[in-house]
Protein backbone atom coordinates (compact mmCIF):
# COMPACT_ATOMS: atom_id res chain seq x y z
CA UNK A 1 0.00 0.00 0.00
CA UNK A 2 1.46 3.36 -1.03
CA UNK A 3 0.79 6.76 0.57
CA UNK A 4 -2.15 7.69 -1.66
CA UNK A 5 -3.80 4.31 -1.05
CA UNK A 6 -3.24 4.68 2.70
CA UNK A 7 -4.91 8.12 2.68
CA UNK A 8 -7.97 6.66 0.95
CA UNK A 9 -8.17 3.78 3.44
CA UNK A 10 -7.80 6.20 6.36
CA UNK A 11 -10.56 8.44 5.01
CA UNK A 12 -12.82 5.41 4.58
CA UNK A 13 -12.05 4.38 8.16
CA UNK A 14 -12.99 7.81 9.51
CA UNK A 15 -16.22 7.79 7.49
CA UNK A 16 -17.10 4.53 9.19
CA UNK A 17 -16.84 6.13 12.65
CA UNK A 18 -19.98 7.60 14.20
CA UNK A 19 -20.02 11.35 13.43
CA UNK A 20 -20.24 12.16 17.14
CA UNK A 21 -17.00 10.21 17.79
CA UNK A 22 -14.89 11.37 14.82
CA UNK A 23 -13.40 14.38 16.57
CA UNK A 24 -12.43 12.21 19.55
CA UNK A 25 -10.76 9.70 17.19
CA UNK A 26 -8.77 12.47 15.49
CA UNK A 27 -7.73 13.88 18.88
CA UNK A 28 -6.63 10.41 19.98
CA UNK A 29 -4.53 9.98 16.84
CA UNK A 30 -2.86 13.36 17.41
CA UNK A 31 -2.04 12.73 21.07
CA UNK A 32 -1.80 8.96 21.45
CA UNK A 33 1.43 7.61 22.91
CA UNK A 34 0.65 4.34 21.11
CA UNK A 35 0.74 6.14 17.76
CA UNK A 36 3.94 7.96 18.72
CA UNK A 37 5.55 4.67 19.77
CA UNK A 38 4.48 3.11 16.46
CA UNK A 39 6.01 5.97 14.47
CA UNK A 40 9.19 5.90 16.56
CA UNK A 41 9.55 2.12 16.22
CA UNK A 42 9.02 2.39 12.47
CA UNK A 43 11.99 4.77 12.32
CA UNK A 44 14.08 2.23 14.23
CA UNK A 45 13.06 -0.33 11.62
CA UNK A 46 14.33 1.99 8.89
CA UNK A 47 17.71 2.30 10.65
CA UNK A 48 17.81 -1.47 11.05
CA UNK A 49 17.16 -1.82 7.31
CA UNK A 50 20.10 0.48 6.64
CA UNK A 51 22.23 -1.65 8.96
CA UNK A 52 21.17 -4.74 7.02
CA UNK A 53 22.25 -3.07 3.78
CA UNK A 54 25.59 -2.01 5.29
CA UNK A 55 26.31 -5.57 6.47
CA UNK A 56 26.68 -6.50 2.81
CA UNK A 57 29.40 -3.94 2.14
CA UNK A 58 31.22 -3.32 5.46
CA UNK A 59 33.01 -5.80 7.77
CA UNK A 60 31.47 -6.48 11.20
CA UNK A 61 34.17 -4.32 12.82
CA UNK A 62 33.03 -1.31 10.81
CA UNK A 63 36.66 -0.90 9.70
CA UNK A 64 37.38 -1.03 5.98
CA UNK A 65 40.25 -2.94 4.48
CA UNK A 66 43.32 -0.72 4.37
CA UNK A 67 42.30 1.42 7.34
CA UNK A 68 44.87 1.61 10.11
CA UNK A 69 43.77 2.09 13.70
CA UNK A 70 45.70 3.20 16.74
CA UNK A 71 45.82 0.71 19.58
CA UNK A 72 42.75 0.96 21.78
CA UNK A 73 43.62 2.21 25.25
CA UNK A 74 41.00 0.31 27.20
CA UNK A 75 41.30 -2.06 30.11
CA UNK A 76 44.82 -3.46 29.93
CA UNK A 77 43.62 -6.63 31.67
CA UNK A 78 41.02 -7.33 28.99
CA UNK A 79 41.47 -8.05 25.29
CA UNK A 80 39.59 -5.76 22.90
CA UNK A 81 38.00 -6.20 19.49
CA UNK A 82 35.98 -3.99 17.16
CA UNK A 83 32.30 -4.43 16.35
CA UNK A 84 30.08 -1.81 14.74
CA UNK A 85 27.05 -1.31 17.01
CA UNK A 86 24.95 0.25 14.25
CA UNK A 87 25.56 -2.51 11.72
CA UNK A 88 25.55 -5.32 14.27
CA UNK A 89 23.07 -4.74 17.12
CA UNK A 90 23.03 -7.32 19.89
CA UNK A 91 20.67 -9.75 18.14
CA UNK A 92 22.83 -9.76 15.01
CA UNK A 93 25.97 -10.13 17.13
CA UNK A 94 24.37 -13.14 18.83
CA UNK A 95 23.80 -14.68 15.40
CA UNK A 96 27.46 -14.11 14.49
CA UNK A 97 28.57 -15.80 17.70
CA UNK A 98 26.25 -18.77 17.12
CA UNK A 99 27.72 -19.20 13.63
CA UNK A 100 31.27 -19.03 15.00
CA UNK A 101 32.05 -15.90 12.96
CA UNK A 102 32.52 -13.82 16.11
CA UNK A 103 33.10 -14.42 19.80
CA UNK A 104 32.43 -12.39 22.93
CA UNK A 105 35.23 -14.25 24.74
CA UNK A 106 38.91 -15.15 24.41
CA UNK A 107 41.42 -17.43 26.15
CA UNK A 108 44.24 -15.63 27.97
CA UNK A 109 46.58 -18.58 27.61
CA UNK A 110 46.17 -19.53 23.97
CA UNK A 111 44.18 -16.72 22.37
CA UNK A 112 41.33 -19.03 21.35
CA UNK A 113 38.66 -16.58 22.58
CA UNK A 114 36.75 -19.15 24.61
CA UNK A 115 37.11 -18.16 28.28
CA UNK A 116 37.26 -14.46 29.23
CA UNK A 117 34.96 -11.70 27.96
CA UNK A 118 36.21 -9.49 25.16
CA UNK A 119 35.92 -5.74 25.46
CA UNK A 120 33.94 -4.97 22.29
CA UNK A 121 34.59 -1.46 21.00
CA UNK A 122 32.40 0.38 18.49
CA UNK A 123 33.00 3.52 16.42
CA UNK A 124 29.26 3.97 15.89
CA UNK A 125 26.15 4.56 17.96
CA UNK A 126 23.53 1.83 17.80
CA UNK A 127 20.12 2.65 16.31
CA UNK A 128 18.54 2.81 19.77
CA UNK A 129 21.34 5.04 21.09
CA UNK A 130 20.74 7.40 18.17
CA UNK A 131 17.04 7.52 19.01
CA UNK A 132 17.86 8.34 22.64
CA UNK A 133 20.45 10.94 21.62
CA UNK A 134 18.09 12.87 19.33
CA UNK A 135 14.86 12.49 21.32
CA UNK A 136 16.02 12.61 24.96
CA UNK A 137 19.56 13.99 25.28
CA UNK A 138 19.92 16.79 22.74
CA UNK A 139 17.67 19.84 22.88
CA UNK A 140 15.20 20.23 19.96
CA UNK A 141 17.16 20.98 16.79
CA UNK A 142 14.47 22.98 15.01
CA UNK A 143 15.88 24.26 11.72
CA UNK A 144 19.52 23.90 12.80
CA UNK A 145 22.57 22.56 10.94
CA UNK A 146 24.03 19.34 12.34
CA UNK A 147 27.62 18.39 11.43
CA UNK A 148 29.08 14.93 12.04
CA UNK A 149 32.89 15.05 11.93
CA UNK A 150 34.27 11.72 10.75
CA UNK A 151 30.86 10.42 9.69
CA UNK A 152 32.16 7.06 8.40
CA UNK A 153 29.18 5.07 7.00
CA UNK A 154 26.72 7.75 8.14
CA UNK A 155 24.93 6.29 11.18
CA UNK A 156 24.63 9.66 12.95
CA UNK A 157 23.36 11.27 9.74
CA UNK A 158 20.59 8.70 9.31
CA UNK A 159 19.64 8.91 12.99
CA UNK A 160 19.44 12.70 12.82
CA UNK A 161 17.21 12.50 9.75
CA UNK A 162 14.85 10.00 11.36
CA UNK A 163 14.64 11.47 14.86
CA UNK A 164 15.29 15.21 14.55
CA UNK A 165 13.96 18.22 12.66
CA UNK A 166 17.43 19.56 11.78
CA UNK A 167 17.09 21.42 8.48
CA UNK A 168 20.49 20.26 7.18
CA UNK A 169 22.59 17.26 8.18
CA UNK A 170 26.17 17.09 6.89
CA UNK A 171 28.91 14.53 7.39
CA UNK A 172 32.59 15.21 6.73
CA UNK A 173 34.57 12.03 6.10
CA UNK A 174 38.15 11.58 4.87
CA UNK A 175 37.63 8.04 3.55
CA UNK A 176 36.32 8.14 -0.02
CA UNK A 177 34.88 4.61 0.14
CA UNK A 178 32.79 5.48 3.21
CA UNK A 179 31.51 8.57 1.41
CA UNK A 180 30.41 6.47 -1.57
CA UNK A 181 28.64 4.05 0.77
CA UNK A 182 26.86 6.95 2.50
CA UNK A 183 25.81 8.45 -0.85
CA UNK A 184 24.37 5.08 -1.86
CA UNK A 185 22.29 4.93 1.35
CA UNK A 186 21.11 8.54 0.83
CA UNK A 187 19.87 7.60 -2.65
CA UNK A 188 18.40 4.25 -1.60
CA UNK A 189 16.41 5.69 1.33
CA UNK A 190 15.63 9.07 -0.30
CA UNK A 191 17.21 11.23 2.39
CA UNK A 192 16.85 14.82 1.22
CA UNK A 193 18.39 16.63 4.21
CA UNK A 194 21.68 14.72 4.25
CA UNK A 195 24.93 15.56 2.46
CA UNK A 196 28.39 14.05 2.87
CA UNK A 197 31.67 15.83 2.12
CA UNK A 198 34.81 13.81 1.32
CA UNK A 199 37.44 15.93 3.04
CA UNK A 200 39.60 16.56 6.09
CA UNK A 201 37.67 18.70 8.57
CA UNK A 202 40.66 21.06 8.68
CA UNK A 203 39.72 22.14 5.16
CA UNK A 204 36.15 22.95 6.18
CA UNK A 205 36.48 25.92 8.54
CA UNK A 206 33.43 27.71 7.08
CA UNK A 207 31.21 24.67 7.56
CA UNK A 208 32.59 24.02 11.03
CA UNK A 209 32.08 27.62 12.12
CA UNK A 210 28.40 27.77 11.07
CA UNK A 211 27.27 24.37 12.43
CA UNK A 212 24.77 24.52 15.29
CA UNK A 213 25.43 20.97 16.54
CA UNK A 214 28.75 19.15 16.04
CA UNK A 215 29.12 15.42 16.69
CA UNK A 216 32.58 14.01 17.50
CA UNK A 217 32.14 10.29 18.16
CA UNK A 218 35.49 8.52 18.63
CA UNK A 219 36.65 10.64 15.74
CA UNK A 220 40.37 11.38 16.20
CA UNK A 221 42.02 9.16 18.78
CA UNK A 222 41.65 5.85 16.91
CA UNK A 223 42.54 7.11 13.44
CA UNK A 224 45.10 9.92 13.64
CA UNK A 225 48.62 10.36 14.93
CA UNK A 226 48.97 12.34 18.16
CA UNK A 227 50.39 15.26 16.18
CA UNK A 228 47.35 15.32 13.88
CA UNK A 229 45.00 14.97 16.84
CA UNK A 230 46.53 18.05 18.44
CA UNK A 231 46.14 19.97 15.18
CA UNK A 232 42.50 18.91 14.82
CA UNK A 233 41.58 19.98 18.35
CA UNK A 234 43.35 23.31 17.94
CA UNK A 235 41.46 23.79 14.67
CA UNK A 236 38.15 23.14 16.44
CA UNK A 237 39.01 25.55 19.26
CA UNK A 238 39.91 28.19 16.66
CA UNK A 239 36.81 27.96 14.46
CA UNK A 240 34.01 26.75 16.73
CA UNK A 241 33.38 30.04 18.48
CA UNK A 242 29.75 30.93 17.93
CA UNK A 243 28.02 31.12 21.35
CA UNK A 244 25.38 28.43 21.79
CA UNK A 245 26.97 25.89 19.45
CA UNK A 246 26.49 22.40 20.92
CA UNK A 247 29.13 19.67 20.75
CA UNK A 248 28.37 15.98 21.28
CA UNK A 249 31.51 14.00 22.10
CA UNK A 250 32.49 10.43 22.93
CA UNK A 251 34.65 10.25 24.95
CA UNK A 252 34.66 13.54 26.86
CA UNK A 253 36.80 16.38 25.51
CA UNK A 254 38.85 16.33 28.70
CA UNK A 255 39.63 12.63 28.25
CA UNK A 256 40.70 13.21 24.65
CA UNK A 257 42.89 16.15 25.62
CA UNK A 258 44.43 14.45 28.66
CA UNK A 259 45.85 11.78 26.38
CA UNK A 260 47.51 14.55 24.35
CA UNK A 261 48.73 16.62 27.30
CA UNK A 262 46.36 19.40 26.23
CA UNK A 263 43.61 21.30 28.00
CA UNK A 264 40.43 23.02 26.88
CA UNK A 265 40.84 26.79 26.42
CA UNK A 266 39.57 28.68 29.46
CA UNK A 267 36.06 30.00 28.91
CA UNK A 268 35.61 28.27 25.55
CA UNK A 269 32.72 25.97 26.46
CA UNK A 270 30.75 24.58 29.39
CA UNK A 271 29.58 21.02 29.89
CA UNK A 272 25.83 20.48 29.61
CA UNK A 273 24.42 17.96 32.08
CA UNK A 274 21.47 15.79 31.23
CA UNK A 275 19.55 13.33 33.36
CA UNK A 276 17.58 10.30 32.32
CA UNK A 277 15.58 7.91 34.45
CA UNK A 278 17.10 4.45 34.20
CA UNK A 279 13.73 2.76 34.26
CA UNK A 280 12.67 4.65 31.11
CA UNK A 281 15.66 3.50 29.07
CA UNK A 282 14.67 0.55 26.85
CA UNK A 283 16.53 -2.72 27.18
CA UNK A 284 18.06 -2.17 23.74
CA UNK A 285 20.05 0.82 25.03
CA UNK A 286 23.35 0.28 26.84
CA UNK A 287 23.35 2.53 29.92
CA UNK A 288 27.15 2.53 30.02
CA UNK A 289 27.26 3.76 26.41
CA UNK A 290 24.75 6.51 27.17
CA UNK A 291 26.88 7.60 30.11
CA UNK A 292 29.85 8.15 27.80
CA UNK A 293 27.99 10.77 25.73
CA UNK A 294 29.08 14.28 26.71
CA UNK A 295 27.49 17.59 25.71
CA UNK A 296 29.13 21.01 25.63
CA UNK A 297 27.84 24.51 24.86
CA UNK A 298 30.22 27.10 23.40
CA UNK A 299 30.31 30.27 25.50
Amino acid sequence: MNLDEAKIKFSELLLGVRPSDREDVITWIKNSEEIQDFVSDSRIKILESIGQYLRRVIPSSGVLEGESLNEYEGNENCESDHIDAFIYPDDELDDLCEKGAMSRHYCRSCGSRQILPLNLYSHSFSAWELKWLFTRILPPLGDKLLLDVGSRHGAVLYGASEFSTASKIIGVEMNEEFCKITEAVIDLFSYTRIDVVNDDIRNQKELLSRADVIVLNNVFEQFLSEDDQVKCWNFIFSYVKRPGTVLVTVPSINQCLDNLNMSMPTGWAEEMHYDFENELVPDEVDLDSLGEICLYRVL
